[in-house]
């Protein structure tokens, strides 16, 4: 792409600028950033929801795996039922265990997991 602009113009002086711009690499180099900035974020909301995981021997926590960028899961067999359907969790092996662990995660971390984000996208 190439883009001619007339910068200052007076009656002694004219001042042109022409830039050209490689359109693909820097398609290339923000899905780059895109990519980069998923990977590490989806680790981190893994990471961040895990605090506050139900456990008793850490299967549960352990199932918890990227399946694509952008989408995490727990695949204990019991993963589902203890997100929604066991509201009394065991509080001895980890005190911050509570159900819709993913929730309680982004009600606490998601502005911290936007500046993150950012951050990284921008590097």
């Amino acid at each position: 792409m190439i883009a001619d602009y007339t910068i200052a113009r007076s009656d002694c002086m004219e001042i042109k600028v022409k830039l050209e711009f490689d359109v693909d690499k820097i398609k290339k180099q923000k899905q780059g950033n895109l990519d980069r900035t998923q990977d590490f974020l989806d680790q981190r909301v893994l990471n961040d929801s895990n605090y506050f995981i139900p456990m008793q021997e850490g299967f549960l926590k352990n199932s918890g795996h990227v399946v694509k960028r952008g989408q995490i899961e727990w695949s204990a067999e019991y993963a589902r039922k203890q997100y929604y359907g066991l509201p009394n969790k065991s509080k001895q092996v980890n005190p911050n265990a509570s159900m819709k662990w993913f929730e309680q995660a982004k009600a606490r971390k998601m502005k911290e997991w936007e500046r993150i984000a950012n951050g990284e996208y921008n590097k």
